[in-house]
């Protein structure tokens, strides 16, 4: 488990950092996109493992919740970072769409390996 959020933090940062050294301009709305979705995938990951481990046949209802609240915390940094930062929309935007679906895909195949090697 550690082995992944090293490797996926690598992944996330060293592509910030890329894209901000190659467009050092909105390197802070690239890393606002990247952010959120990484501490989010993180922490759905872990609580994912550790209901996994404790008690597997709740993970149904655990996947709905988290699935709404998900919903709900990405709604509300969005509306607060359009409300109170002042930049451009446009690459965190990108950014943002970038880094949660690729994110949220690595999540689902990580859950999926979880279940399958039960």
């Amino acid at each position: 488990m550690i082995k992944l959020i090293i490797y996926i933090s690598m992944i996330c940062f060293g592509t910030w950092g890329l894209l901000s050294s190659v467009f050092p301009a909105i390197s802070a709305e690239i890393f606002l996109g990247m952010i959120f979705p990484w501490i989010i995938f993180l922490f759905s990951v872990s609580i994912t493992r550790f209901l996994h481990k404790k008690n597997s046949s709740n993970l149904t209802k655990y996947f709905s919740f988290s699935m709404l609240m998900k919903m709900v915390v990405y709604g509300i940094i969005i509306i607060a970072i359009f409300t109170f930062i002042s930049f451009n929309p446009t690459p965190f935007i990108i950014s943002f769409t970038s880094y949660y679906l690729t994110l949220h895909l690595t999540e689902a195949f990580i859950i999926r390996s979880f279940i399958d090697n039960n």
